[in-house]
C-alpha cells in the first residue's frame, strides 16, 4: 500500500510538472508565444492613431470608387480592375501610416519596453509581431478591397485577381513602413521614407528611367495594374516583396540586438 502511494504521489506530480512544461512550452494563451502574440494584437488595435488612420483610408477608397461612378462615360459598367491602381494609389497612404505608427510608437514612448517587459526573449517578440502586422495587415486589406470591388457595377475574374494583387501589395507597404520604423525608430522618419519609396518615387520615372523600375513604388504599380506582360507582373511582384523582406529582416535583425 504505502509503495502504491509513493507511485502514485509520484506520478502525479511527474504529470503535472509534464503539463507545466507543456503548458509553457506551446502556442496557448498562456505560453510565451500565446503572450507575445496577444501583447502585439492588442497594441495593433488598441493605438488611437490606427483607428484614425482606418477611418480616413476607408473614406479615401468611396471617394475613389464615387469617382469612378461620375466619370464612367455613358455610365458605361466598370470593374475594379480599371479602377485598382487609382484606388490603391490612395488607399496605400493609409498602410504605409498604420506601419510607421506601430513602429514609431515602440520608440516613443514607453511601449518598448513594455514589450520587452511582457515578451524578454527579443527574437519571439520580432516573430510575433511580424505575425500579427501581417494578419491585421491581411484583414483590413481584404476588408478594404472586398467592399471595393463589391462596390463596382460589373464583377468578373479580372477584378478577383486584380483584388488579390492589392491586398497583397497593400499588405507588403504596411510592412516596409514598420520595417523602416524599426530601422529609423522614429514615426515621422519611416512615414517619410515610406512615402518617398512607396508614392513619390514612380513620379521620377522621367529622371531615373528604367531603373524606377527596381523600386518598391513602382513595381507595386506594375503589380496591382497587371497590365504588362505575365513574367513583367511577376517580376514587379517579386521586387516589391524582396523590397518589404529586406525592410522586416533588418528591422528585426536591429531589434534583437540594439537596446530598447
Amino acid at each position: 500500500m504505502s509503495g502504491t502511494r509513493v507511485h502514485s504521489r509520484t506520478g502525479g506530480a511527474a504529470g503535472a510538472a509534464g503539463a507545466r512544461t507543456v503548458g509553457h512550452g506551446g502556442a496557448g494563451a498562456g505560453s510565451p508565444w500565446g503572450r507575445a502574440l496577444r501583447g502585439e494584437l492588442m497594441k495593433a488595435v488598441t493605438l488611437p492613431g490606427m483607428w484614425w488612420t482606418a477611418a480616413v483610408t476607408g473614406a479615401a477608397g468611396i471617394a475613389v470608387v464615387m469617382s469612378a461612378f461620375q466619370n464612367s462615360a455613358g455610365g458605361r459598367p466598370f470593374g475594379f480592375e480599371e479602377i485598382a491602381p487609382t484606388w490603391t494609389l490612395a488607399v496605400q497612404i493609409g498602410f504605409v501610416a498604420a506601419g510607421a505608427i506601430v513602429a514609431g510608437a515602440e520608440h516613443s514612448s514607453a511601449q518598448g519596453m513594455t514589450s520587452l517587459l511582457v515578451t524578454p526573449v527579443r527574437g519571439r517578440l520580432a516573430a510575433a509581431r511580424l505575425v500579427v502586422l501581417t494578419g491585421v495587415g491581411l484583414a483590413a486589406a481584404c476588408a478594404l478591397v472586398a467592399m471595393g470591388v463589391a462596390a463596382c457595377p460589373r464583377m468578373s475574374a479580372a477584378a478577383l485577381w486584380a483584388g488579390g494583387r492589392t491586398v497583397v501589395w497593400l499588405t507588403a507597404v504596411l510592412l516596409l513602413a514598420a520595417g523602416i520604423g524599426e530601422i529609423v525608430r522614429s514615426a515621422t522618419g519611416a512615414a517619410v521614407a515610406a512615402l518617398i519609396l512607396v508614392v513619390l518615387t514612380p513620379q521620377l520615372a522621367m529622371i531615373l528611367g528604367e531603373a524606377v523600375d527596381w523600386l518598391p513604388g513602382r513595381a507595386g504599380q506594375i503589380w496591382v495594374a497587371g497590365a504588362a506582360s505575365h513574367d513583367d507582373v511577376v517580376a514587379a511582384g517579386l521586387i516589391a516583396l524582396a523590397w518589404t523582406a529586406a525592410a522586416t529582416a533588418v528591422g528585426a535583425a536591429r531589434l534583437v540586438r540594439a537596446d530598447a
